[in-house]
């Protein structure tokens, strides 16, 4: 979309179709599961479903109009800048969907409650890849795969820390440690490492399949075809590598010394 010739303008209605759309779903959701709730909570569970889909048409929207046409104008170095430090957008709006959900008590069962939390985390997923898998060099796609798997590492690791801060300086009051380690949060905890995990490296292989596709399909006088599949094989393979290196370190991280059962999830579902 950054690359056609339609203006902000006359992308505009698109969007907002889109996002009425989306509203109207959720509408439709909450007065079928609120059919003998007062107005007051139909309201609440309303802006309790919108807020995730809000928060990944907002990180889309940005990326789309903001972010990735300033990222085409920058060199090599630039648009390396630019591609570390995007995703704390999205960590930002991931911790706000977490406290969020987990405030959700009668919404959903705790086994179920990472599927309102789907769109977002692969949505951010994807978005982000595109900036990485647009770099080019593989000396670049490496440096950004091992910070961006630095990062995810930090971020699985402190996630109760971190939900546990956020929510003391959104409510305002003191809450003990240990209310951010109950069991339905724990589940919660253990389904987004694991829809994590699943969401990165599907990024990767489809953003980069889809990237070398489209050169295959228009622009076929530049690179022959196996040019291509060789050069599409090692950059995913670089980068499913250091993901499949920071994703074990999480892990061990998770299971062995913060006592998650993450493992335990997997082999159930």
């Amino acid at each position: 979309m950054s690359h056609s010739k339609l203006t902000s303008l006359q992308k505009l209605p698109l969007k907002v179709l889109l996002f009425i759309s989306v509203c109207w779903q959720v509408h439709l959701l909450t007065k079928h599961l609120c059919t003998r709730s007062s107005r007051r909570k139909r309201i609440t569970l309303f802006l309790q479903m919108t807020l995730m889909a809000f928060f990944y048409f907002f990180t889309v929207t940005t990326v789309v109009l903001f972010l990735y046409p300033a990222y085409s104008r920058e060199n090599e170095e630039g648009k390396l800048l630019i591609a570390v430090f995007s995703p704390l957008i999205g960590v930002a709006l991931k911790t706000i969907s977490r406290v969020g959900i987990q405030r959700c008590w009668d919404l959903s069962h705790p086994r179920y409650s990472y599927v309102l939390l789907a769109p977002l985390y692969l949505g951010t997923a994807v978005t982000f890849r595109v900036l990485h898998a647009d770099l080019g060099t593989l000396h670049s796609i490496a440096l950004l795969g091992i910070i961006h798997g630095a990062t995810e590492v930090i971020e699985r690791s402190t996630i109760v820390v971190i939900d546990h801060v956020f929510h003391l300086f959104c409510k305002r009051t003191s809450a003990p440690w240990g209310s951010f380690r109950t069991p339905r949060r724990e589940r919660l905890m253990a389904d987004i490492a694991i829809m994590s995990m699943l969401y990165e490296s599907t990024a990767i292989v489809s953003v980069n399949g889809f990237l070398y596709l489209y050169q295959l399909m228009y622009f076929r006088e530049k690179d022959h075809p196996l040019t291509l599949l060789q050069t599409f094989a090692i950059h995913t393979s670089v980068e499913l590598v250091i993901e499949w290196f920071f994703t074990r370190v999480s892990l061990a991280i998770e299971t062995h010394y913060q006592n998650m059962t993450v493992m335990a999830v997997w082999r159930r579902r």
